[in-house]
């Protein structure tokens, strides 16, 4: 992997005529999302923040109208991922790429380079965009257009369910072996946010309608355990749909930190990534669930395109 030897995000705020003469502090708690003024007085006096004009600013400085404030987050290095990606179709408006596990598809928290995104820009692709999102932890296919015209209409065809196949496999625990090779099953248990869960994040039994369709390749162990090598097919993308229909079927993915075990146990492992006890339960360091193959029409030409990824090494130590 490669070291990036300066990680900076750099956010422009224009102050426009709803803002003029606020103090600084209010106004960038204002602007970002779950800022506390404790800590937005902390960016003022102590982060790399100026004005546009330039001028001097503390907390208490009153904004003026039209002045840009910028405000440069210096984040830490990020091990780029880029060499693990896999192009797998390329063509002036198109890309279908393997993303690896632990690379974002956008932007999120303090993961600004090694995303879907970025990689694409280092490509020389400024206004390219993934058409649909994966976890950061799901390996795989993901489909990204290189323009706008082609961002609106790939964006347009993955709304439309029956547009595009999307297939996964997966690893799940399978203790008292329900699920047998040779016999597809059909999961449409509705699902939606759980509200016993404090995460706001876990889906349960709802009311958002969804499908999933089950085959079962081969039975075995992993990391010691029952387990089952499974074939997915979604007909909808909800929410972790493929994680939560496997957990409720008491069969989660081998490695989900989240749907495993409980909300306890998801931030106790999150607060500490190396707590080595934690993830030897979970029998693998992230779930086990993969995009391997998308159907689909290109959407400037229509013609069908095939892309499957490559299974992840991890699925050879899977014991038939």
């Amino acid at each position: 992997m490669t070291n990036e030897p300066e990680n900076i995000r750099v956010r422009e705020f224009e102050v426009d005529q709803n803002f003029e003469g606020w103090r600084l502090d209010f106004f960038l708690v204002d602007r970002i999302p779950r800022l506390s003024r404790t800590q937005a007085n902390q960016i003022i006096r102590f982060g790399d923040i100026e004005a546009r004009p330039h001028r001097a600013l503390k907390p208490a400085t009153r904004l003026r109208l039209g002045e840009v404030i910028v405000l440069r987050e210096h984040l830490p290095p990020e091990e780029l991922q880029d060499h693990e990606v896999q192009i797998l179709f390329e063509d002036q408006d198109l890309v279908l790429l393997s993303k690896p596990a632990g690379m974002l598809v956008h932007e999120a928290g303090q993961i600004r380079l090694n995303t879907v995104q970025e990689f694409l820009v280092r490509r020389g692709f400024p206004d390219a965009e993934p058409a649909h999102r994966i976890d950061r932890e799901t390996s795989g296919v993901v489909v990204c257009a290189l323009n706008k015209e082609t961002v609106i209409l790939a964006r347009k065809a993955f709304a439309k369910h029956d547009a595009i196949q999307k297939t996964y496999r997966a690893i799940a625990r399978d203790p008292d072996g329900i699920w047998e090779p040779g016999n597809t099953r059909k999961i449409t248990t509705p699902l939606g946010l759980d509200p016993e869960s404090f995460l706001g994040v876990r889906m349960t039994i709802g009311e958002l309608a969804c499908t999933t369709h089950i085959k079962p390749l081969r039975r075995g162990l992993f990391a010691g355990a029952p387990a089952v090598d499974l074939e997915i097919r979604i007909e909808t993308g909800r929410q972790h749909q493929i994680r939560a229909h496997l957990a409720l079927e008491g069969t989660p993915i081998i490695g989900d930190k989240l749907y495993t075990f409980d909300d306890e146990f998801f931030a106790a492992v999150t607060a500490n990534p190396e707590d080595s006890e934690r993830l030897a339960l979970l029998g693998a360091p992230r779930h086990l669930l993969h995009a391997w193959r998308v159907e689909l029409k290109h959407p400037l030409n229509h013609t069908p395109l095939i892309a499957e990824a490559p299974l992840p090494g991890i699925w050879d130590e899977f014991e038939e």
